[in-house]
Parts: structure tokens; C-alpha cells; sequence
């Protein structure tokens, strides 16, 4: 069934977005949905536990705990290393992600190759909660530019100061140069591809899973993570907060997240988030008052529509995007492969039903990115 979604107001938005504003990604969980379950009530459930254990001490709840954490760890590890060793097909969860994260990165790299301006930078930040390590896999199979915050070649060393480089060629006759076009990928609670070393915020961008199962004696009597652990990744409990503002790197990343939507003409496409955690939530609400943002978030479900705009029901610069299901495909009765599915954009509101909406999932945004960049085909060049 060919998807076909209404090139009208919006889809003119979104081209006039990567033609003149500095552009930035959020991605959460549901972009790797296919291959990594989401987090669900997990949180909360931890949360339970941790209180009991602090209070009682039990052997029995602190094994829960560990159980909890480690099926979470293995839900991200287990298709990642299938990733890195090839060990899946086209046709199953992780083969269909990476497929969609090549389809993202190769429209959004060729909206950014077709960019005019000499003014704005020739780079896309990719923010993203997930650990996995699908951008990356997706980057290479392309053989793209991107960073990941690593420099070096026999050991490639992490720092939030690597994002803020830009690389200049030379034409062949040496007349000009121009910048090369870079993808940032910035992983805001760390990656599964860390090690933190021994010296104190030294962390190793490694080319293998690096993050390793917890064991009792990880987790203190308060029922949180020891520090020497050595955890790569921040954890679905409240710690992570604790973590993320008091940790060198994580406060460096999170600050860089907000300083990037803090600049001038900046645009956030926000995609299989839903702004659950309090913490980005807070970050994002205070960098809105920068007159100068627009956030377009792409909700998943009705609920996370309707939640998501209860979250910025003060902020005029949000736009929470509707697809709606269009059935017009005239008299004539076709074939399925002939059949068009139509799709139209437009904002949500709060209060409105769910009559003809569709869920908005990963694949749903690179359709819209794609009309984006035919858009741009058509006329040439940005």
C-alpha cells in the first residue's frame, strides 16, 4: 500500500525548518521499539522495591531489585551484540529497526546536503535516551559522517567538547572550502558501548558492548547503584536524576542538550519520547522560553498527545503534530497494490477525540522527513 501524506502548511514548515534553523532530534525508546521492549511500569516498580529494601533490609527484595535491573540491562545488551555480529534477519525486530534508523539518517543527511545556507553549521544533533546502538550501525552501513563524542584511533576517549567540532574540505583546486556535512549523536544517559575507567570521568568509546550486568553487591543498603560500579548507562530509577545532575559527563550532556535549544533559530523534531522523564521534561520546558525554539513533538498514542500538551499548555512555541487517516481514494475501485493510503497533518489540541487518528510511530516520522526532502527535490535546492 503506497503511504501518501498531505504536502500542505506543515510539510512547507517543516522544509523552511532545515532550510534555516539549527536542527536537533530527541528520540526515545519507541524508535527502537521493534528490537528493545519500552520501559512500561518499571520505574515505578523499582521504585516500590527500593523503598522496602532500604527500610528492611531483605535479601529477598534485593534480589528482585538486582533481577529487575539485569532484564532491563539484557533487553538493551542482547540485541545490540546480535547488531554488532550480524545475528538477525531483515524480516525480525532488530533487522527492522536498523532498516528504519538507515532511512532516517540517509533522509535527514540528504535534507542537509541539500542545505544552502553558509551561515548555520552543516550538522544535525541527534539526542537520544536509548543506549542501543543502532545510530551508529545505521551511520556506518551509510557511511555517513557522524560523531559520537569520541577522538582518537587506538583508543577513542569521550567529551561533550568533541560535539562542537566542524570539518572543513578543500576543493580539489584549493580555490574554496566548504564544510562537510556531520550527524551528532549524543546518547543524554550514556551508551552500552562506555567504559568508565579508573580516572575520574575518563569514559572509553569502545567498538563492543561494554556495559556489564549488575550483582548484589552493586547495589548500597539505600537500594541505589554504587558508583564504583562502573554502570555506563543511567538507570531506570530515581537515582538517575541524582546521577545525571551530580555525574561530570551526564551534567556536561545534559547541559549541551540545553544549550542547543537555547540558540537562535532552533528547531526539536521529538520522536518515540513522551516526556516521562522529569528531568529532560524540565530541561526542555526552561529552554522554551527561548522565543527563538519550536518543538514539534511526534505523539505516539492519543494518550501521550494529551499528556504531552498538558506538559506545555503554557508554551506557544510547541507544536504537538496530528496525522490523520484521510480515506479518499476516489470511485474507481483499485487493487491493494494499487490502494493509496492518505495522511493528513495537523496540530493537536486539547480535548479533541481520537476519531481518525493514527499512532505516530518512528516509521510515520521518516514518511513525513521523506515528503520533506521530495519536497526539496522538486525545487532543486532549499
Amino acid at each position: 500500500m503506497k503511504c501518501v501524506i498531505d504536502d500542505g502548511f506543515f510539510i512547507n514548515e517543516f522544509k523552511k525548518c532545515f532550510e534555516s534553523s539549527n536542527i536537533n532530534f530527541l528520540l526515545g525508546s519507541g524508535c527502537s521499539i521493534d528490537a528493545i521492549a519500552t520501559l512500561g511500569n518499571l520505574e515505578k516498580d523499582l521504585t516500590g522495591l527500593i523503598k522496602k529494601y532500604s527500610i528492611s533490609q531483605d535479601k529477598e527484595i534485593l534480589e528482585q531489585i538486582c533481577n529487575k535491573l539485569n532484564n532491563f540491562i539484557g533487553s538493551a545488551i542482547i540485541p545490540s551484540e546480535k547488531l554488532l555480529k550480524n545475528e538477525f534477519t531483515e524480516d525480525d525486530g532488530i533487522g527492522k529497526t536498523k532498516r528504519n534508523y538507515i532511512e532516517f539518517l540517509n533522509v535527514i543527511y540528504s535534507l542537509l546536503l541539500n542545505r544552502g545556507s553558509t551561515i548555520l553549521p552543516k550538522k544535525i544533533n541527534i539526542f537520544t535516551t536509548n543506549y542501543d546502538l543502532f545510530l551508529e550501525v545505521a551511520a556506518e552501513s551509510l557511511r555517513i559522517p557522524y560523531n559520537d563524542g569520541g577522538i582518537g584511533i587506538f583508543k577513542r576517549y569521550f567529551s561533550s567538547k568533541n560535539f562542537q567540532r566542524r570539518i572543513y574540505r578543500l576543493s580539489e583546486s584549493y580555490l574554496y572550502e566548504y564544510e562537510e556535512p556531520n550527524v551528532n549523536i549524543i546518547k543524554l544517559h550514556g551508551s552500552l558501548n562506555w567504559k568508565l575507567e579508573e580516572k575520574p570521568d575518563s569514559i572509553l568509546v569502545s567498538n563492543r558492548i561494554e556495559c556489564e550486568f549488575l550483582e548484589e553487591r552493586h547495589i548500597e543498603e539505600n537500594g541505589y547503584i554504587k558508583k564504583d560500579s562502573k554502570v555506563p548507562i543511567i538507570l531506570p530509577t530515581k537515582q538517575k536524576f541524582v546521577r545525571t545532575l551530580m555525574e561530570h559527563t551526564y551534567y556536561d550532556l545534559a547541559r549541551l542538550y540545553s544549550n542547543e535549544l537555547e540558540r537562535e533559530q532552533s528547531v526539536l523534531f521529538c520522536s518515540g519520547f513522551s516526556f516521562e522523564d522529569e528531568h529532560i521534561r524540565t530541561i526542555t520546558q526552561r529552554a522554551l522560553n527561548n522565543p527563538f525554539l519550536t518543538l514539534f513533538v511526534f505523539p505516539f498514542s492519543y494518550n501521550d498527545e494529551q499528556k504531552i500538551l498538558s506538559y506545555f499548555e503554557t508554551h506557544n512555541n510547541v507544536k504537538v503534530i496530528r496525522i490523520n487517516n484521510v480515506n479518499s481514494t476516489g470511485n474507481e475501485v483499485l487493487s491493494e497494490a494499487e490502494e493509496v493510503q492518505k495522511y493528513k497533518i495537523s496540530l493537536a489540541q486539547k480535548g479533541m477525540s481520537d476519531e481518525n487518528r493514527v499512532n505516530i510511530d518512528f516509521v510515520m516520522l521518516i514518511n513525513i522527513l521523506k515528503t520533506v526532502l521530495n519536497k526539496v527535490s522538486e525545487s532543486g535546492r532549499f
